[in-house]
């Protein structure tokens, strides 16, 4: 059984309520960690006014091996709390990493000029802040009132000037979070178009080599870089100015019990070591506060990061069960459908109607900027249809679970990006289960098992990112060797032969025979005699719209005449040998 989406509300505040009892236990560890951080305030009083008042050296032998005691535990318990943090932070990260990583190939899909991986970057975020000692100092500070309130059994003079110095530290708090709020989100936002220029700089380094573009794209980064470095300084600069004075404030606060404590002491009210124990207890009381202070950009990033993180990851959920479809047999179905590039408010493509067959070679032609790239991804699912359905053996494909759909599938996109790995394990889409066998099948029907062999380790081959290693030739036929595996009943190629050699180009035609011959359905931009005479159906599309479909030797004949037209003047040596087919506007596509 797959499972289909259902509405779930926000999965990031879901995952931390499952960890609540985790977090009732740190909150238990926290409780005990603060009585203990009596210990240091306990000893002082009671060397000041009883062991050199007796000058007793047994009590101050017993009085310390208890405090060694008592510390040595204060070390157990409080590594024991940062570890189970760092644990919760690990499963938070588990808990969320699948759906994190779906929701940024999914912002990509949807966004491809600004998909960024953002969502994987809030959450690795989020999972070290929470062994920061930020959240640390978010469970010390509610038991700062046990503090507070020894000190008022001490003297309520004590008592009175520690909560004063209090409320003016949590005014501070909240007139940083005030202040820089902004200035840190700006700060934020502008650092990851920085990284961002960096990536797409790094993806294209050989065009910038090629035409010496190193030092325009080296300016326009530097100009983002120093926009984000001014803003970061900016931020710094101002939690610099609250983190240290609120450090400034706490070091008076502290002082300040002390010349209480000695004023109390000469009227004979206090003594020396309560004066000594209410200015350490006061240290104790504010200590979290102002470490909150201090941490002020990680707590502002991890909100900011929260935020974000839960509207990537809203809406939809795997949940409720849903009966598994039959295999697919390869018919197609597109009733009424409009649609265009991700957040394009005007749809491209516009009322297509037409119905593909299973076992039908289906040709897709027309001049550039026809929408011929981007009907494909429609009719594999990589875009919506903003208005109609694509039905695939009836079903709308977006019934389909993409785990269920996508092996029953082959696409090989007009740009064919592999990914980092060794050959085989692109062919087989990364199967752990997949087998030499089937990995060889597929390499075979697609005509690069001879071509693999005679590179140096093979299948084995380590090809870089995105195949980097490879020439376009040879990744565009691992590409189709992908797309073949596991003989798919549906293979949507996007002009499959664009990089090829003249072997390929042959291994190219062996493949789409096969296909033929096992009564696959084939989709695939065409543009070459020979890629045409193999389709049984011909679709042109012309300005987004349909403008013939049917038998091929028909839709041939009722598009205007002169589509095969000569070749051009300085032909190159492989249209000289296809005898290109030359279609109005040339043949590229809309991205």
């Amino acid at each position: 059984m797959s499972k289909t989406p259902v509405n779930q509300t926000d999965p990031v505040n879901e995952a931390f309520a499952d960890m609540r009892r985790v977090f009732i236990g740190v909150a238990g560890f926290s409780l005990f960690t603060s009585m203990l951080m009596l210990t240091g305030p306990l000893y002082m009083l009671q060397v000041y006014d009883r062991v050199l008042a007796s000058s007793s050296v047994h009590t101050l032998i017993a009085l310390t091996v208890l405090i060694l005691v008592l510390y040595a535990g204060f070390a157990i318990l409080d590594w024991v709390r940062n570890s189970i943090l760092s644990r919760v932070g690990s499963r938070f990260e588990d808990t969320l990493g699948d759906r994190t990583l779906l929701a940024t190939i999914k912002g990509r899909l949807e966004d491809p000029g600004r998909g960024s991986d953002k969502p994987i970057r809030d959450l690795r975020l989020l999972r070290r802040f929470l062994g920061s000692p930020a959240v640390t100092a978010m469970f010390d500070a509610p038991f700062s009132i046990m503090f507070l309130l020894i000190i008022f059994l001490i003297h309520w003079g004590y008592g009175l000037l520690t909560l004063g110095g209090g409320f003016i530290l949590v005014g501070i708090a909240f007139l940083n979070q005030s202040m820089s709020k902004k200035t840190v989100r700006d700060a934020e936002i502008l650092e990851g178009q920085a990284q961002a220029r960096i990536m797409e700089i790094s993806q294209n380094a050989e065009i910038i080599e090629a035409l010496g573009l190193g030092e325009r794209v080296r300016q326009k980064w530097r100009d983002e870089f120093d926009r984000s470095d001014a803003a970061l300084v900016a931020s710094s600069s101002l939690l610099g100015r609250f983190s240290s004075g609120t450090k400034a404030f706490r070091l008076f606060l502290q002082s300040s019990v002390l010349g209480l404590g000695a004023y109390l002491s000469i009227i004979g009210i206090s003594t020396p070591g309560e004066m000594i124990a209410a200015s350490i207890l006061t240290g104790r009381a504010i200590g979290p506060l102002e470490q909150l202070v201090g941490q002020w950009r990680s707590v502002s990033s991890a909100r900011a990061a929260w935020g974000a993180l839960s509207e990537a990851l809203r809406g939809k959920a795997p949940g409720r069960e849903a009966m598994e479809l039959p295999p697919v047999r390869g018919q197609i179905q597109v009733e009424g459908v409009s649609a265009g590039p991700p957040g394009a408010t005007k749809p491209f493509l516009q009322q297509l109607n037409f119905q593909i067959e299973a076992g039908d070679f289906v040709g897709i032609i027309g001049p550039s900027a026809a929408g011929k790239s981007s009907l494909v991804r429609i009719l594999v699912g990589i875009w919506s249809a903003q208005i109609g359905t694509v039905r695939i053996d009836g079903a709308d494909i977006s019934a389909w679970p993409r785990e269920a759909l996508g092996p029953q599938l082959g696409y090989l996109p007009q740009q064919v990006d592999l990914f980092s790995g060794r050959i085989h394990e692109n062919i087989a889409r990364f199967d752990p289960e997949a087998t030499s066998e089937a990995v060889i099948a597929a390499a075979q029907a697609a005509g690069c098992h001879e071509m693999i062999l005679r590179l140096e380790d093979g299948y084995d081959t380590e090809i870089g990112m995105r195949g980097a290693y490879l020439s376009a030739g040879q990744r565009q036929r691992i590409g189709l060797a992908r797309a073949l595996y596991g003989e798919p009943a549906i293979i949507v190629l996007d002009e499959p032969n664009s990089n090829l050699d003249s072997p390929g180009e042959v291994a190219l035609q062996r493949a789409i025979a096969g296909l033929k011959a096992r009564q696959a359905t084939v989709i695939m931009i065409a543009h070459r005699p020979k890629s045409i005479g193999q389709c049984n159906k011909l679709l042109m599309l012309e300005g987004g719209r349909m403008r013939a479909y049917g038998p091929r030797d028909e839709v041939l004949a009722q598009v205007a005449p002169g589509n095969l037209a000569q070749p051009p003047s300085n032909p190159s040596p492989s249209d000289k040998a296809q005898n290109v087919v030359a279609l109005p506007k040339g043949t590229e596509d809309v991205r």
